[in-house]
């Protein structure tokens, strides 16, 4: 059955305020661009805060926190997923994969090859050990902010037991962002989405995870990001699928206000938002409409009243 997804371009706002948004794993520094001024997010920090907010709400998935994040291609996370999510039915690893909900929305691959046979339900053995799936869903590998950003050193310091009469601290230093408006960019390819079975409403779960999952549900509620909120979430269809417009992540503007300079800012008070090349790209032929969600009404009278533009609830 054909898909009922229109291709489309995704972009994400949120501001962070005197947190870490997105750490170097290496370091655990913020990553951060020396020469723009401008720090930066991975699409697989924003994928954490969508699988963890599905995994809240019971949904099932494949890169899970509490099979072993990261393991996807693990014998023991298929083990559980197969004995836990309806082990009579999903006996064909494919199948298997595409019963999650990050693996429609994001791709997963299984390299179990013959060891697949090992996956026994009910005494029965898995099937298709070698099985690798395209994502739909992409968000760009590293995004930038549209404001400069300062940061600034923090230091702290930990206490911990090591035995019932020793006790040992530390002191740590690491690196805050005072203030950030993050951009998310992200595509939604809708002929790939019929090799994972992903719906209208999947991708409209997968919305309302990327805005609650963000702006403190799940990990966005642990120590190091805590102080983000949700701006804006736009989804610019395209009427064609072979149609596309240049520079969707440069259509939106940030302006100081007050003569400030982009390092300076610290809430949204201190700059506008200038949708103007937005509005004008939405007179394109190439695009069906925009659709957008934001609890901000200021936002929200700015993008209101155009025939393209489309409010839409999560």
């Amino acid at each position: 059955m054909k898909n009922e997804l229109k291709k489309a371009e995704i972009l994400f706002l949120y501001e962070t305020s005197y947190n870490i948004p997105n750490g170097d794993p290496f370091t655990g520094e913020q990553r951060y661009d020396e020469e723009t001024k401008k720090i930066l997010v991975s699409d697989v920090r924003m994928k954490r805060y969508i699988r963890t907010y599905f995994e809240e709400k019971g949904l099932p998935i494949y890169v899970s926190e509490k099979t072993g994040a990261g393991k996807s291609d693990s014998k023991g996370v298929l083990t559980w997923i197969a004995e836990n999510r309806n082990p009579n039915k999903l006996l064909d690893i494919a199948e298997l994969l595409k019963e999650q909900i990050d693996v429609k929305l994001f791709g997963g691959i299984s390299t179990l090859g013959d060891d697949a046979k090992k996956i026994k339900v009910d005494g029965k053995e898995m099937k298709n050990g070698h099985t690798q799936f395209t994502g739909p869903v992409q968000f760009a590998l590293l995004n930038p902010s549209l404001n400069e950003v300062n940061l600034r050193m923090h230091q702290n310091t930990t206490h911990f037991t090591s035995k019932a009469e020793n006790t040992q601290g530390s002191i740590g230093t690491t690196t805050l962002v005072p203030y950030s408006l993050m951009q998310i960019h992200g595509w939604v390819n809708p002929k790939v989405a019929e090799k994972t079975g992903l719906s209208p409403a999947d991708l409209k779960l997968m919305y309302e995870g990327l805005w609650y999952g963000t702006s403190g549900d799940g990990s966005s509620h642990s120590r190091s990001k805590v102080g983000q909120n949700s701006v804006l979430l736009l989804e610019i269809e395209y009427a064609k699928t072979n149609q596309k417009i240049y520079g969707v992540d440069r259509l939106i503007k940030l302006e100081p206000k007050d003569e400030k300079k982009g390092e300076q800012l610290r809430s949204m008070d201190d700059y506008n938002l200038d949708f103007s090349k937005l509005v004008e790209a939405a007179s394109s032929e190439k695009i069906e409409k925009i659709k957008f969600y934001t609890e901000i009404e200021s936002i929200k009278s700015k993008l209101s009243g155009n025939s393209k533009f489309e409010a839409i609830e999560l």
